[in-house]
C-alpha cells in the first residue's frame, strides 16, 4: 500500500501541537515531507523575541518556508494539515494548495462569528471579504476540517456548513512517563507551576499579585516560558523561580512532576480567552493538579464538570484560599488530581487511530 505523503503547516510549532502526525512518521506510517511555520518573517521575529531561537535557525526555518511558499503550485498528490486562525489573510497563499491536494485543515478557535476571531483585519470590508474565502476554503471539495472539542466543531458548522471531525490535541508519552515516576510529597513547600507565554492575558500579573500574598507561606512558583512580561517575573516576588523557556518536552515533563498545581489564570480580552490549553493535560498526565481560569478550553477539557479547580478570573480570594487550604492539607490536592483525571483520553495511543482516518480518508 502506497504511503500517505504528509506535511504540515502551523502558526508557529508544528511538532508541538501535532506528536501523533510526526510519530506515524517515525514509525513509517505515513511519510513526512515537510513542515512549515505560516509566517516567514512574522515567525522569524517571534522565534527570535519569544522562543530565543537561535540567528542560525531562524534563518533556516525562515528560508525554508519561503523557498515552499514558491513551490506551492508545484506540489501535488499530498495531504497537507494546515493549522492557523480563521480570517487571517494567509489563507490567500495557501488556499491554492487545495487544487491538487487533500487538506486537512485544523482548528482550536470556538467563535466563528466575524467579529470573534483572533486574526481580525482591520477594515471592515477586508475583514468581511476574508470571511468569505475562509467559507469558500473550508467547503472546497477536497477540505477536511478537524477540530480541537465538539464546541469547536459547533460553531464551524454553525457558521459555515461544514461538519468537522473532533480530535482534540495530544499528550506525548513522556508526560504520562514523568507522571508515573514522580515522587509524591506529603507535606513541605507548595509547589505551583506556570508554563506559556509571560503576558497580561496568560494572567501573569495576577500571579505575581497572588505571589506577593503568599510570601509568608511556604508556597513558590516555577516559571517557564517567555513573553512581554518576563522583566516583571525576573524582578518579581522571592518566592518565584524564573527558568525560561524550555522547548524539550521530556525535559518540560520532568519539571512539571516535580511540581505539584499548574496555575493558569489567564484573562479574557476583546476576541480571546483561553482555548484547549494543551499545556492543561500535559501537566494532569505529569501528576499535577490543575488550578485555571473558567474560559471555555479548560471547561472543554473537564467536560464542563464542577469541582475541577476552574475559577472566575476575578476571583483571586478564592483561589488564594484553595493554595492555603492545600498548603495545609495535602489530600487536597489529591482530591483535584482525582476530579480532574482526563489525561487518558488524550494520550498518543488513543488518538492515533482517528488521526490516520482523517488523513487517509479519500
Amino acid at each position: 500500500m502506497k504511503k500517505t505523503k504528509l506535511r504540515i503547516i502551523h502558526e508557529t510549532n508544528p511538532q508541538k501541537y501535532f506528536p501523533v502526525l510526526y510519530e506515524l512518521a517515525k514509525t513509517g506510517q505515513v511519510e513526512l515531507t515537510g513542515s512549515h511555520r505560516y509566517s516567514v518573517c512574522k515567525e522569524w521575529l517571534r522565534a527570535w523575541l519569544r522562543d530565543r531561537t537561535s540567528f542560525k535557525q531562524r534563518n533556516q526555518n525562515a528560508l525554508k518556508d519561503f523557498l515552499f511558499r514558491l513551490r506551492i503550485p508545484f506540489v501535488k498528490n499530498e495531504t497537507i494539515v494546515l493549522g492557523f486562525a480563521p480570517w487571517d489573510w494567509r489563507l490567500l497563499i495557501y488556499r491554492h494548495l487545495a487544487k491538487h491536494n487533500k487538506i486537512v485543515y485544523h482548528t482550536s478557535w470556538h467563535d466563528w462569528r466575524l467579529d470573534k476571531t483572533p486574526r481580525q483585519p482591520k477594515l471592515n470590508g477586508v475583514k468581511s471579504y476574508m470571511q468569505k474565502q475562509w467559507h469558500r476554503f473550508v467547503n472546497h471539495p477536497n477540505v477536511r476540517v478537524v477540530a480541537v472539542t465538539p464546541v469547536v466543531a459547533k460553531t464551524v458548522q454553525q457558521e459555515t456548513g461544514v461538519i468537522a471531525t473532533v480530535i482534540p490535541h495530544a499528550v506525548p508519552d513522556v508526560f504520562f512517563t514523568a507522571g508515573k515516576n514522580r515522587n509524591h510529597r506529603p507535606n513541605g513547600t507548595l509547589k505551583l507551576l506556570y508554563v506559556g507565554e509571560i503576558s497580561e492575558k496568560k494572567g501573569i500579573k495576577v500571579l505575581i499579585e497572588l505571589m506577593t500574598q503568599l510570601t509568608d507561606k511556604d508556597v513558590n512558583l516555577t516559571v517557564v516560558g517567555n513573553g512581554p512580561l518576563a522583566n516583571l517575573v525576573e524582578n518579581g516576588p522571592t518566592n518565584i523561580h524564573y527558568l525560561g523557556p524550555i522547548f524539550d518536552r521530556e525535559k518540560l515533563a520532568k519539571i512539571m512532576a516535580q511540581h505539584d498545581v499548574l496555575m493558569l489564570l489567564s484573562q479574557k480580552t476583546k476576541n480571546w480567552e483561553e482555548l484547549f490549553g494543551i499545556v492543561i493535560v500535559e501537566a494532569i498526565a505529569a501528576g499535577c493538579a490543575v488550578i485555571a481560569s473558567d474560559h471555555i478550553g479548560p471547561r472543554e477539557i473537564f467536560n464542563k464538570k464542577t469541582n475541577t479547580g476552574l475559577y472566575n478570573q476575578s476571583a483571586h480570594s478564592e483561589v488564594y484560599a484553595a493554595l492555603n487550604n492545600m498548603q495545609q492539607d495535602r489530600t487536597k490536592i489529591q482530591e483535584l488530581r482525582e476530579a480532574q483525571n482526563v489525561a487518558s483520553q488524550f494520550s498518543m495511543l488513543t488518538l492515533k487511530t482517528m488521526w490516520q482516518k482523517a488523513i487517509e480518508q479519500p
